[in-house]
């Protein structure tokens, strides 16, 4: 007979090996394959419970064969919800009916419209639009600022398609519908002659005529279309054109605007000579109308203000504004009648730079406030839709997607946008993705509508159910072992940590991003009780380039199962996108790994038994002693038990002691937290098993038996144990 030492050692040396020996039996391989392509078909409760097969798989998986016949207590156990600490399962103190109910999704996902990671993208993106409005003003102004001066007669200018958009643009003219003859004729028309074409345009009624005409009005071009000066533009006509251009263009005010004006204001400020030229001049009177928040104030209150004498208790200013509206007057160098004070400037350096700074802070304020009230609607609408027809029906949400992602506001139809938000993005056969618009495709991502249009259940890399499962069990993994006050403080931070990862999980759509964010998936990685600080970038690049379907690829060949069951448990497919076909109905793909890995190691540990029930006891003390937390979870367990009195040199007797006796006895043995390092584990159930050959020395050795007669001793396997582990 082998050795209790050298048996569990033939088989944890290699113990992928022995499992694959295990899955080659020819029942366990039929049980497993029918596991396996019948769970998928699988989606109430009852319809697990009545399939026997299935059902008494899944419970000898998880080491609760002994409860197969208690099926209402397992239903119960399947309905809980385990993100309710008051559910039926949460409430058991045996965490295997937690981690049973863990492995299967009769919960049904929740449908969501938008998630609130989609959300804030889709918000982030429609902001970003925003802001890049600046960027793209400033670069159309640059071009055309450059160009319209190189511009030598009109054909040069309508066959320039960027800067006759650019005119266009700037006076409100959508030229998709006008001829370039019928531009060169606008341009080259002579605005004083009434029977020039322009003005005809005027005379008749045409649409578009005014605009046509202060087209024409903007340009020196002659009937001929040639130029008598040097340029199509005088430095004036252009300045006014650009500034028609931003304002047209702009959704809001930008900050090219501010640019702008500023330059403006301080460019002109310099020239005026009185007050009536300032209010005269719009842009100069809403510059100072917004730095110093006039309102609607007309130009003769803001004469009066202004042409005050700061000094005097009973000026204009002071009897009428207070010291607000003395404020303002002292930021100008009017005199009572209007005009420059003699020697100086309409306002001094200091005047100036203070007037720039009120301009700076205040110049966007009520667009802010527009865009919070639109973005607010928006939350508020599409929380109260229930499909993509409510969606698209309101004009405020079709704004936001039309601003967010770039549409000219007739580009799509209404029943073309509905095709792209019922598009499966990873189909490359939908709508979205045949149609090659990225701005169609990235839409169809950040909205979870299903092929009728009705809201869908969301596709993450890890969904709401798992993504819940992962974080509470990290957080238990975090703080096993610890008492207060540690425990309290690392529970806070594992807290966050968790929090965390259940955020950003929903927004991580690939393997890149996902290896991008090494604080994300060490909470994977620690929920599932590895260590993320034994574990390398290089590592995890190829367990997830790892094929799940090859026996021979990286991750499949760890002796850990568990580093399969993680990259499986992600909806991913093998180019590193998210994929739907890793997701099952009540088992997700890492689910039903894990509970066939389960299924192999109890098979394993059955079959060891049948020859030496004590390698059963090890492997299985092997198993289950790294979830165990306290000294009370040892004892509840008889096998784990039987496993300590042994290796200890307990007899049967120790467990009719007092619990919390033995609880302090067991903890001045060991550091249930050594159990965590499998190193250390390994040596303690070495130190098991040859503790146990000593006390049930009853085979022989024959070469023994030959040197001492014939009679009964300590086996030469028994020797050779005793002698592996001192060394």
């Amino acid at each position: 007979m082998v050795s209790t030492y050298l048996s569990y050692n033939l088989v944890n040396r290699d113990i992928k090996a022995s499992l694959n020996r295990t899955v080659s039996d020819p029942l366990v391989a039929r049980q497993t394959e029918y596991f396996k392509e019948n769970i998928g078909k699988v989606s109430t409760v009852e319809e697990f419970l009545d399939d026997y097969q299935l059902y008494s798989y899944a419970m000898k998986a998880h080491g609760l064969e002994e409860m197969t016949y208690a099926k209402a207590f397992m239903e119960k156990v399947l309905e809980s919800d385990l993100s309710d600490d008051a559910s039926f399962a949460n409430q058991l103190t045996d965490e295997r009916y937690r981690n049973f109910a863990a492995s299967f999704q009769f919960s049904a996902e929740k449908t969501d419209l938008q998630t609130d990671s989609q959300q804030t993208i889709l918000l982030e993106k429609y902001e970003a639009s925003l802001t890049a409005q600046s960027d793209t003003l400033e670069a159309e102004a640059f071009y055309y600022e450059t160009m319209i001066d190189k511009i030598t007669n009109v054909s040069g200018l309508v066959n320039n398609s960027r800067l006759m958009t650019f005119a266009l643009d700037a006076h409100g003219i959508d030229g998709t519908y006008y001829t370039k003859d019928h531009l060169a004729q606008i341009l080259t028309s002579d605005t004083s002659d009434p029977d020039s074409y322009v003005n005809q345009m005027v005379a008749n009624g045409a649409a578009n005529a005014s605009k046509f005409l202060k087209l024409a009005e903007a340009f020196e071009f002659n009937t001929d279309g040639t130029l008598s000066g040097a340029t199509a533009q005088t430095a004036v006509q252009k300045e006014a054109i650009v500034s028609l251009y931003v304002d047209e263009e702009q959704i809001y005010v930008t900050d090219y605007y501010r640019q702008r004006e500023r330059a403006y204001y301080e460019q002109q400020i310099a020239t005026i000579t009185s007050v009536d030229e300032l209010t005269a001049d719009t842009r100069l009177f809403n510059y100072v109308s917004t730095a110093f928040e006039l309102g609607s104030m007309s130009a003769s209150t803001f004469k009066q203000i202004v042409t005050s004498d700061t000094s005097d208790p009973d000026s204009y200013a002071a009897t009428n504004g207070g010291d607000a509206w003395v404020a303002i007057a002292g930021k100008f160098n009017f005199a009572s009648d209007g005009t420059v004070e003699s020697g100086m400037t309409a306002q001094g350096t200091t005047q100036l730079a203070s007037t720039n700074s009120s301009f700076a802070a205040l110049y966007d304020d009520a667009d802010e406030e527009r865009k919070e009230a639109l973005t607010d609607l928006f939350k508020t609408n599409i929380s109260e839709a229930e499909n993509v027809d409510d969606l698209l029906s309101d004009t405020t949400m079709r704004l936001v997607l039309q601003r967010t992602f770039g549409f000219e506001a007739n580009e799509f139809s209404v029943r073309e946008l509905r095709q792209a938000l019922t598009s499966d993005f990873t189909d490359p056969n939908s709508f979205a993705n045949k149609s090659k618009d990225s701005r169609l495709i990235d839409m169809s991502k950040l909205f979870n509508f299903d092929s009728a249009g009705n809201a869908a259940v969301p596709l993450q890399a890890h969904n709401s159910l798992t993504a819940t499962t992962i974080a509470k069990q990290y957080v238990i993994n975090e703080v096993r072992f610890l008492e207060d006050p540690e425990k309290t403080e690392v529970r806070k931070a594992a807290t966050e940590k968790a929090e965390n990862y259940q955020e950003k999980i929903q927004s991580i759509d690939t393997v890149g991003k996902l290896l991008a964010d090494r604080e994300v998936l060490d909470v994977v990685i620690g929920a599932f009780g590895l260590d993320p600080a034994d574990v390398t970038d290089d590592f995890l690049k190829q367990a997830f380039g790892s094929d799940l379907s090859d026996p021979k690829s990286l991750v499949n060949q760890q002796p850990d199962s568990r580093w399969a069951e993680l990259v499986a448990s992600f909806n991913f497919d093998a180019s590193g996108n998210l994929t739907r076909e890793t997701i099952g109905t009540v088992q997700q793909r890492g689910e039903t790994m894990e509970t066939v890995n389960k299924y192999l190691r109890q098979t394993l540990e059955e079959t060891e038994g049948e020859s030496n029930e004590a390698v059963r006891l090890a492997l299985y003390f092997q198993r289950t002693a790294p979830t165990i937390t306290d000294a009370y979870g040892l004892i509840a367990d008889d096998a784990l038990m039987a496993v300590f009195r042994t290796t200890f040199g307990y007899t049967d007797e120790f467990s009719n002691m007092d619990v919390d006796q033995q609880a302090r006895i067991i903890g001045e043995n060991m550091e249930l937290a050594d159990l965590q390092d499998p190193a250390k584990l390994e040596r303690f159930l070495q130190r098991y098993s040859a503790m146990y050959d000593s006390e049930n020395a009853s085979y022989n050795s024959p070469a023994l038996s030959i040197l001492s007669g014939g009679s009964a001793g300590i086996s030469a396997d028994l020797l050779f144990s005793l002698a592996q582990l001192k060394a």
